[in-house]
């Protein structure tokens, strides 16, 4: 063989061996970032670049649960008190939100729909249940589940530096629960403290974030900042602010930003969804992807069946307060998500 053949051939396979060393090195440089294992990475690379399910869906469905567990002297749950069902329109480049009272009452299991998920945790599969029993109130398929807690909220907004929101009418809430009574009822910390928010522009971060999505206190109805309704529009308020945020490209500023970022999300969020499926979501909008809006949509509530599609009724069912649909199938309830996304 000639010797400029040999060199040749040399040559090639150095820089095809130098090319897996720096592809190898990199992916465990990767994964040790991430806490995953270089097994991990490459499966992850290798889904993604097999076909892509969702660009045949028009809609993603997910129900998005906020968890704040208790278990102290106030308080003992776990249910969620907010529920977001989110339906992501590949055609028209629209998620749309529509928040359901934590108070609506749910006939198939005769208990309020906050109560699903703790109900959830009884079942072998948690997931299947929680899918199952939204699937018949909304009449929508559910694709996916992601459970939050009020600790992951406020590691996620301090992660990304806060978030601006504007609130048209501010609020005084006087019976917000103290966290220094709940840590040490003993200590003599007064069982409530005075939450205020001011009219106007608002940065949220780790100090006000719970208090500003969880107050419910500070008026007697949804107009005057008060009841589970105004707590829905400040929550849609949250999220509008954050999507706001990653379109202006400064929800990311540094490496350690998005592995501690995904370290949050990976280990510390309940979910169904893969790291392959999110990124097939996404590179299934392609370059629609900056054009993606929010929509919010509000229930109707009304005084009667005649005027709403949930109501409260002229007396409680089983000795508690509850909105309860226009009628008892919920079809017109489900009738209002299909036309609604």
């Amino acid at each position: 063989m000639p010797k400029i053949v040999k060199i040749t051939i040399i040559s090639v396979l150095l820089l095809i061996g130098l090319s897996f060393g720096t592809f190898y090195y990199s992916v465990n440089l990767f994964a040790k970032k991430l806490n995953q294992s270089p097994e991990n990475i490459t499966n992850f690379v290798r889904e993604i670049t097999q076909s892509n399910p969702y660009k045949t869906q028009d809609k993603v469905n997910f129900m998005v649960l906020g968890l704040d567990k208790r278990d102290d002297s106030l308080e003992k749950t776990e249910t969620t008190d907010t529920i977001i069902f989110a339906s992501l329109n590949r055609k028209d480049n629209k998620i749309n939100l529509i928040s359901i009272p934590r108070d609506l009452w749910f006939y198939d299991l005769n208990v309020k729909v906050n109560e699903v998920y703790p109900l959830s945790l009884k079942e072998t599969d948690k997931i299947s249940f929680i899918k199952d029993k939204f699937q018949k109130l909304t009449g929508q398929k559910i694709d996916h589940v992601l459970v939050l807690t009020t600790d992951n909220l406020i590691q996620f907004v301090n992660l990304i530096g806060g978030v601006d929101v504007t609130l048209e009418k501010g609020f005084i809430d006087k019976q917000y629960p103290n966290p220094d009574y709940i840590k040490d009822p003993k200590s003599g910390a007064p069982i409530y403290k005075t939450v205020e928010f001011q009219a106007g522009q608002i940065h949220l971060d780790q100090s006000n974030i719970t208090e500003f999505v969880r107050s419910r206190h500070g008026g007697e109805t949804a107009a005057q900042s008060g009841t589970d309704l105004a707590r829905i529009q400040r929550q849609q308020l949250v999220i509008q602010a954050v999507l706001d945020k990653i379109k202006t490209g400064t929800f990311i500023n540094n490496p350690s930003q998005i592995s501690s970022l995904y370290r949050l999300w990976n280990e510390n969020i309940t979910k169904d969804i893969s790291d392959s499926q999110i990124v097939q979501i996404i590179t299934s909008l392609g370059q629609n992807i900056t054009k993606t809006s929010l929509n919010k949509i509000e229930i109707k509530v009304g005084t009667s069946a005649k005027d709403g599609l949930i109501y409260h009724p002229a007396s409680f069912i089983n000795k508690q307060w509850v909105f309860i649909p226009s009628d008892k199938d919920y079809k017109s309830f489900q009738q209002f998500f299909s036309d609604s996304i």
